[in-house]
């Protein structure tokens, strides 16, 4: 499997703290290795038979709220460009707050990306290829969603772990998403403890904007991270290249769909090509079949997106719902089927040609 480093998994891991007394509340739930492999995940939730369809539209965003990205030949172009805003040149051009904000905002250094501040941790890059990275030919990684946007929100610090006082951080990048237009939020973390008020309060204005939360249902096999059990996130369970539930991933009645989370692929800061473990990147795999799907049907709401990428997800374990997975594996193809043959529906046959592949 190769040398690894851990990320977190989940509430499992205690690590030193950074400064004395002060102890992680969360952070990124998943961890990288540094070897390569086969990028089996898009074929398991069927990607390439959705990609006949669709494979996403520049005008769907999501927002990645993790620990930053690097700016890779296969993600710079597919990150969210604010259209408010003139890049370097010291302003706050469209007057939300934010100065040279182009791609998005790092609120753990509070400047406008990577290129300043703090070293970010591997993990945020790694989430956001899942989601949209351009696909590799040699080696079959990328994201389920190619064409469309990635909003790049840092809150972790360079370790993969925020802190109490870092809650804010986590509402504020929530709020910010949703100003700027995401669709569909993809939060990989766990946390040890219940979010606060803000965080809550953050996620509730989020579902009240039609925006879909996509959450990790954490690393700890016998309960559902507490982020991810509020009601306003879709909490996604692992399952391996056989289509079963890892011992690690989190377990509950929260759990919505599952997706791939054992040795899948992606990419590290430095361009590599590398394999990763853990529910963080189960969540980008919905995220970008959620994005898939708003990209051929806009129009829909939250609670419609929901319903499509549960009434087609694959069964993989006993008939029906199950703690581990939810629902059963996320298909992005048979999610984008179902709302073509909605949209063509209410379309009316003079638009359905539209709707041809």
């Amino acid at each position: 499997m190769g040398r690894a480093f851990w990320v977190a998994i989940a509430s499992i891991l205690v690590l030193a703290p950074t400064f004395p007394g002060e102890v992680p509340v969360g952070g990124a739930a998943g961890y990288v290795c540094q070897s390569g492999g086969v990028r089996w995940g898009l074929a398991a939730i069927r990607a390439p038979q959705a990609w006949q369809i669709t494979r996403g539209c520049g005008e769907i965003v999501v927002a990645v709220i993790d620990s930053g990205i690097q700016r890779l030949p296969g993600l710079a172009d597919r990150l969210w460009r604010n259209p408010g805003e003139i890049p370097a040149n010291q302003l706050d051009d469209d007057g939300n707050g934010f100065v040279d904000d182009v791609h998005g905002w790092d609120f753990r250094d509070c400047d406008p990306g990577p290129e300043q501040g703090t070293p970010i941790h591997g993990h945020g890059t790694f989430v956001a290829g899942l989601v949209a990275a351009a696909l590799d030919a040699a080696t079959g990684a990328g994201g389920v969603a190619p064409e469309v946007r990635i909003m790049d929100l840092r809150v972790l610090d360079p370790r993969g772990y925020f802190y109490p006082q870092d809650w804010w951080l986590l509402a504020q990048a929530i709020d910010y998403a949703v100003a700027q237009g995401a669709r569909v939020i993809n939060l990989s973390l766990f946390t040890r403890v219940s979010p606060p008020s803000c965080v809550r309060q953050a996620l509730r204005r989020a579902a009240a904007a039609q925006v879909l939360v996509v959450g990790a249902a954490g690393n700890c096999r016998w309960e559902v991270t507490p982020l991810a059990r509020l009601p306003e996130v879709v909490a996604v369970g692992a399952v391996d290249p056989h289509g079963r539930a890892p011992r690690f991933s989190g377990r509950g009645q929260e759990v919505m769909l599952a997706a791939p989370g054992v040795e899948v692929l992606s990419f590290s800061p430095d361009g590599r090509v590398v394999r990763g473990c853990g529910t963080s990147f189960a969540a980008p795999h919905v995220a970008g079949t959620a994005a898939l799907i708003l990209s051929l049907c806009p129009q829909l709401d939250r609670e419609a997106l929901l319903e499509f990428l549960l009434a087609t997800a694959q069964d993989v374990a006993a008939p029906g719902w199950d703690p581990a997975t939810g629902a059963g594996l996320v298909d992005a193809s048979a999610g984008l089927s179902l709302a073509a043959s909605r949209a063509a529906t209410a379309a009316g046959p003079a638009e359905n040609r539209l709707l041809t592949p």
